[in-house]
């Protein structure tokens, strides 16, 4: 238990303005950075160097909020910054959140400010290893959903997994380039990438999500608690798609360490992801509208049982509620 001084130093040291964006007290905030084997003082300290704060404000999203900042994004760099210092061999970590959650933006925060700080870590999307347009088309075709791509059962499992072996022996990875705008929107490969990195983060909206082995006894003391109305070809998916993830949970079983972005209400991603696809279509000109974005959010509500997302056997859980704003955090004790 820490002594009473250092206590008082750590309340000293987190500057008002800071402490004031946490939505959580003070002391869980020091105990889940002591969890995570991070001294909360030489934290704030590297993390307040002048040096450090220009780069981490060159790729941060304009109005990102501080708790976003002190509790998620640089904890989780200082993790990888030690993970690179002290292990020998290569070692992959699952990043799960649901679609619009955020996790891309902070994929693309790690990957700008590692490259600048010469750091061997490297963010990729499970959505890289979406299968080609025609076999796409094959495994997508009549799913009720009526959406090209998205759920288990549109990736190139084999692949990935042969990928990842790679990977963990030679620190090698080859991955498919997918571009989301090809075949009209529904996406195609475009080519392929090489990288060699010591720490890899694998993200994805259903990564580490495992199969239910009695989805029909779920389904029906679920279906009234979400109001779902469930259609017979939807109840059908959803088994197929339960029988795809047991291929995806070898990949799972590939993670060190697994992080969840936890929404505090599932129907968060109607909100995260219409925002989502309405700053895309300002940025590129291009984005889910109307019935296709209506369609996408109906296969992410109803494709894999909501209680099976929401409660992933995650490492660390940082939970948000609507305005992305972080409201708790969890972490089993991380030693080095």
């Amino acid at each position: 238990m820490p002594d009473k001084d250092y206590c008082q130093e750590f309340n000293h040291v987190f500057p008002k303005h800071i402490r004031d964006e946490f939505l959580f007290p003070l002391n869980t905030y020091r105990l889940f950075l002591e969890r995570l084997s991070i001294n909360p003082i030489v934290f704030f300290n590297e993390w307040s160097n002048t040096n450090r704060q220009s780069i981490v404000n060159r790729y941060l999203k304009i109005n990102t909020k501080l708790d976003w900042q002190w509790s998620l994004s640089f904890p989780l760099f200082t993790l990888l910054e030690k993970y690179v210092k002290n292990i020998d061999n290569p070692m992959i970590i699952g990043f799960s959140g649901l679609p619009g959650s955020g996790k891309s933006t902070l994929g693309l925060w790690i990957n700008c400010v590692a490259k600048e700080l010469s750091l061997d870590v490297k963010v990729i999307s499970l959505d890289d290893f979406y299968l080609p347009g025609d076999e796409l088309e094959i495994a997508m075709k009549g799913n009720p959903w009526n959406v090209p791509r998205g759920f288990p059962g549109s990736h190139s499992i084999e692949l990935l997994d042969k990928s990842l072996d790679t990977f963990l022996k030679t620190g090698l990875l080859k991955t498919p380039v997918f571009e989301k705008s090809l075949r009209d929107g529904k996406g195609d490969r475009s080519g392929w990438s090489e990288l060699k990195t010591k720490v890899l983060i694998l993200e994805g909206w259903f990564v580490g999500c495992e199969p239910i082995l009695n989805l029909i006894e779920i389904d029906e003391i679920f279906e009234d608690k979400f109001n779902l109305n469930l259609s017979q070809i939807e109840k059908y998916y959803r088994g197929t798609i339960q029988d795809s993830l047991t291929y995806y949970s070898k990949i799972w079983k590939k993670f060190d360490k697994l992080w969840h972005l936890k929404s505090s209400n599932f129907n968060n991603t109607i909100i995260w992801k219409t925002q989502q696809e309405e700053e895309m279509i300002k940025l590129k000109g291009a984005g889910l509208k109307d019935k296709r974005l209506n369609d996408f959010i109906r296969m992410i509500q109803t494709s894999i049982p909501q209680q099976s997302l929401s409660y992933i056997n995650s490492d660390t859980t940082i939970e948000i509620n609507q305005d992305r704003r972080i409201n708790n955090l969890h972490t089993k004790t991380y030693l080095f």
